[in-house]
């Protein structure tokens, strides 16, 4: 009988064909020429990337100490020279690139072009923030163009169907992956446009390379998308892919299933907000119910509210008062004003010649009465004169 073959477990043939690729001389120390795509630090400083030309990629990592080495930061559709060994991840059991060093080759056909386009889209301002219109409140109806067999369509529909049961969203099917898919997605765009009751449309695809994702950097698309006359939402790849219909639409959601939760509310939410603003109202109102109540009660209160017949006797007694405090004053006024008088009378009447007269004095005059003759001396001078006493005048004529 024939030996039974041997069984293999799955790591051993891993370690097997990692142990052949190590030992094989051609293949350590050798040095790749390609372009980087999907490129990503990590937070440990390791460096994993894709090095890829038109037929075939091939994984690579470089380790931190060799990062920190490098003289300039990889990017994204960069050419470059890598050196390094060719090895296994076992895990994975994938094979790749253990890069030693990483020189710069030139920027890759597909990056530059895309830099390119990007800057003079800029310069011509369909980048601007000042020309995005905002996205609906509540959108009305969603115009989703994307691909009819892809996740993205089934994950946007579940998430609306959950946030808003309800949700009036249509699909445009769009090829989102070829040379074929620009013009696809221009005829999408228009045919969104014409969708009775659509308010937005959202442009949306999975995750992707750089290539694969390079037909939303077609200048078509990115045109079609500014003269679009509803607001745009780019759904395209993950959070750390850019492509030319992100900075030309409206609002870039970092994913698909983001869009529909920027773009749908989510009633659950919205039914909480309501019924806390619900209590926030009633506790307000009731708050003011209870300051007007105590403000009422301690108005009703008040002696002159409860008693108002009260209140006029007391202003009535009050005005009696005041009319006998000033006929008092008055009177003592007057009875003033009345001394002052007779005192003043008193003192005339005592000044009164007539009142000396009666007395035993006489006045003597001239003859008309007229000048008041004081001395013996003026007396002489004067040939008729009048003598007044308080019952008569006696005239005097001297010889």
């Amino acid at each position: 009988m024939p030996p039974e073959p041997h069984i293999f477990t799955v790591r051993e043939i891993t370690r097997y064909v990692k142990t052949l690729l190590e030992r094989e001389r051609a293949l350590q120390g050798v040095v790749v020429r390609g372009e980087i795509s999907n490129c990503k630090l990590y937070s440990s400083g390791h460096l994993y990337f894709t090095l890829k030309d038109e037929m075939s990629e091939l994984r690579c990592v470089m380790w931190r100490e060799r990062v920190q080495a490098l003289g300039f930061r990889p990017e994204e559709g960069q050419r470059v020279l890598a050196e390094g060994s060719v090895t296994v991840y076992e895990r994975a059991g994938q094979y790749q690139l253990n890069v030693y060093t990483l020189t710069d080759d030139g920027m890759g056909n597909l990056y530059l072009a895309f830099e390119q386009l990007k800057k003079k889209l800029e310069a011509e301002g369909l980048f601007d923030e000042s020309r995005k219109r905002p996205l609906p409140v509540v959108p009305r109806r969603i115009a989703l163009c994307t691909s009819p067999t892809g996740a993205v369509m089934h994950d946007f529909i579940t998430i609306a169907s959950r946030r808003w049961p309800g949700s009036r969203i249509v699909l445009v099917p769009t090829p989102v992956q070829g040379v074929t898919a620009p013009p696809g997605i221009v005829k999408s765009l228009g045919l969104s446009a014409r969708i009775p009751e659509a308010d937005v449309i959202v442009l949306a695809r999975g995750g992707g390379s750089f290539e694969e994702l390079n037909c939303f950097n077609d200048e078509c698309v990115a045109r079609a998308i500014a003269a679009s006359p509803l607001p745009v939402v780019s759904a395209v790849g993950h959070e750390t892919d850019y492509t030319i219909a992100d900075f030309v639409a409206d609002h870039r959601a970092p994913t698909p299933s983001a869009a529909a939760e920027r773009l749908i509310p989510d009633v659950a939410g919205a039914r909480e907000f309501l019924g806390g603003l619900h209590r926030r109202i009633f506790d307000r109102v009731h708050h003011l119910l209870d300051l007007q109540k105590r403000d009422l009660d301690r108005v009703l209160q008040h002696p002159d509210i409860r008693q108002p017949r009260a209140i006029v006797e007391e202003r009535a007694q009050h005005l009696d008062d005041l009319a006998a405090r000033i006929l008092v004053r008055m009177e003592s006024h007057l009875q003033r004003q009345t001394h002052r008088l007779d005192a003043v009378d008193g003192r005339l009447t005592a000044l009164d010649p007539r009142q000396v007269l009666k007395r035993g004095y006489a006045l003597v005059s001239s003859a008309d009465g007229a000048v008041v003759i004081p001395t013996a001396e003026q007396a002489r001078e004067v040939d008729e004169l009048l003598i007044h006493f308080a019952d008569g005048v006696v005239p005097v004529t001297r010889d």
